[in-house]
């Protein structure tokens, strides 16, 4: 069975839906969560961020939002009597799908949960997708959990953000 589960989380309610799951089956089998957040790299500044009085630190700042991420929903994950714990990482010049993979075998994880927004076609194509990438190169079994479709308004999104601030 599965011991060691793994959860890649950020603020999306796709995330959240694979949160849960995860949840369930970590009850039904007895394991443990991990709860990964990556924060990665931004591609490029803004030109009115150069000529801003204070410096901006963006990375600090997507550090702080994921340290308050991450304990809002291990306290959340926590109450349903599961054993939670949290990384941040820095993605350091890595793809996603291979920060999450490395995590998975650092840790030994027996699965991977992971949210999916379900995208297709064109948007899919023009968006790209995270769980696709981590499913082509993932180690170990992998269980994708689709947002569902009424899930996938801000409602999530607004609701972390009000208990992180």
């Amino acid at each position: 069975m599965y011991d060691r589960i793994l959860v890649p989380v950020d603020a999306s309610d796709a995330a959240l839906a694979g949160l849960q799951e995860a949840v369930r089956l970590a009850r039904l089998c007895d394991a443990r969560v991990r709860l990964l957040h990556v924060v990665e790299e931004q591609p490029f500044v803004s030109e009115s961020v150069l000529y801003q009085a204070e410096p901006l630190d963006p990375v600090s700042k997507a550090l702080e939002a994921g340290t308050a991420l991450l304990a809002h929903l291990r306290d959340d994950a926590s109450r349903d009597g599961i054993v939670v714990d949290t990384v941040l990482v820095e993605s350091a010049g890595r793809r996603l799908y291979e920060v999450i993979n490395e995590q998975a075998s650092a840790w030994q994880a027996s699965l991977i949960a992971l949210g999916t927004h379900g995208r297709t076609g064109v948007e899919r194509f023009v968006v790209g997708s995270a769980a696709e990438q981590v499913l082509r190169h993932a180690a170990v079994p992998l269980l994708l959990v689709r947002a569902p479709r009424e899930a996938r308004s801000a409602r999530g999104l607004q609701s972390i953000a009000a208990a992180i601030a």
